[in-house]
């Protein structure tokens, strides 16, 4: 609901800081018509309320029903931390009022009360789909640097406070996004999305939630999906610019080259796929979850000897090879095994069938103690919770197989491919509401 649909909307709930004048109150109140009313107040700011729904009713506004109202006596309105304690509420009674429908809107209003009182209420309501409304007024005492002459009062600004502090959902998206958080990141663009109104702001949330889906999807191995969120997203370059106004243009070529990477990952073993289970090896044991690092570890080595079979020895599918594509000195050995005329080949076989080819390969994984099966770094694997026991990969035998597979494969040891997306440095162009053409009320 953009914020003309909260003003047109059928129920507004108001939530406004009450001072010691009750203009203000009664201002928001002809403005706004609301359907129920939250009065935060003092006790030295609480006879105010009777008097601004008497004001505002006698001006023409709406005759508040008393049991339409509720109040929220502030401990100390001098105090932020108490008075932000004493708000914590609201967040419950907002959520309740939404949920009834797209016809319910929440409006805050923070004119009134102390310095304290608006500021808590501002840091509380950031996060909820509203207006910020705020009273000023045509005329002010003190040659025109006091407070607003009663009757005089005009409401002068309202925004939704997601169209101005979008950049921090970002800069917190993104945050989240580069400690390996990618669902998490995308929740809070998805909250972001819902919450802001503004035509601009909305676009760049949806296109750099685009971005962060299409590491999400590569990361979870879904190549088709993640290809096109990388497609959404280089259809925004000017948003990508924007939120990232030193770094767009690199952003933009680099994105380019992972959608061409995924693309590349087909449903059949490549050096590519053998690459790609590596870093997201990493990247799961950045987050010290070494038994899923293993896991994908395991996978790389038997993919690697998929890809050296097919390409070297004619041998398509390790799932079903006929026995006369053996090496003679393993088909009488292994003769026994056929069923259905093949044989399935698990990954110390196909690297077994390597070595037996005399292939260079095989050689070198057999150099590297891979093939022992007593000592190799495949038993913490095997005995692992995800295979076949129950003792937990421990971050060592991670390493050791790691390192083996990029001694093997001839990968680079270094970090992972360069997922992390840059800081937004520069928030000052992206746009916001406009700002009110005069100057807030002093009470």
């Amino acid at each position: 609901m953009t914020n003309a649909g909260q003003a047109a909307a059928k129920h507004v709930l108001l939530i406004c800081s009450v001072g010691g004048s009750p203009e203000p109150i009664a201002a928001a109140i002809r403005h706004w018509r609301p359907a129920r009313i939250m009065f935060l107040c003092s006790d030295q700011t609480c006879a105010s309320i009777n008097a601004a729904l008497e004001n505002a009713a006698a001006e023409g506004g709406p005759a508040t029903l008393r049991e339409c109202t509720d109040k929220t006596l502030l401990s100390d309105p001098q105090d932020l931390q108490r008075t932000l304690c004493d708000l914590r509420s609201l967040d419950r009674d907002v959520r309740s009022w939404r949920q009834r429908g797209d016809d319910y809107a929440v409006v805050v209003d923070f004119t009134g009360g102390t310095k304290v009182m608006s500021a808590a209420l501002a840091l509380v309501a950031r996060r909820w789909k509203c207006t910020f409304a705020y009273v000023g007024g045509q005329e002010r005492n003190k040659n025109g640097v006091g407070v607003v002459v009663s009757g005089r009062e005009q409401p002068i600004s309202h925004f939704n406070p997601w169209d101005a502090l979008g950049y921090q959902a970002i800069e917190q998206a993104v945050t989240v996004f580069n400690h390996g958080g990618y669902a998490a990141a995308a929740a809070l663009m998805d909250a972001a999305l819902k919450n802001a109104d503004d035509p601009a702001v909305k676009r760049e949330l949806a296109t750099l939630k685009a971005v962060i889906d299409a590491y999400a999807a590569w990361d979870r191995f879904d190549h088709q999906t993640a290809a096109t969120e990388f497609d959404h997203a280089l259809k925004s370059r000017n948003d990508l610019a924007a939120i990232f106004p030193q770094a767009g243009s690199s952003l933009i070529v680099r994105l380019k080259r992972h959608r061409d990477r995924v693309k590349q990952l087909k449903n059949e073993p490549t050096a590519a796929w053998v690459e790609d289970l590596l870093h997201n090896a990493r990247r799961r044991a950045a987050e010290c979850r070494f038994d899923d690092a293993v896991a994908r570890l395991y996978r790389a080595f038997e993919a690697l000897a998929q890809v050296q079979l097919r390409d070297k020895h004619h041998i398509a599918d390790t799932k079903a090879v006929p026995p006369d594509r053996l090496p003679e000195a393993l088909r009488a050995e292994w003769a026994g095994r056929a069923r259905n005329g093949s044989l399935m080949l698990g990954l110390q076989d196909a690297w077994r069938v390597l070595q037996e080819f005399g292939d260079e390969l095989g050689r070198r994984f057999v150099e590297l103690g891979l093939a022992d099966t007593q000592k190799s770094p495949f038993v913490a694997r095997n005995q692992s919770i995800l295979a076949h026991g129950f003792e937990p990969v421990s971050e060592d035998a991670y390493k050791r197989l790691n390192e083996k597979l990029c001694d093997l494969a001839s990968l680079s040891d270094g970090d992972s491919l360069d997922w992390p997306l840059p800081v937004p440095d520069d928030s000052s162009s992206r746009p916001g509401p406009t700002p009110g053409a005069a100057t807030g009320r002093g009470l």
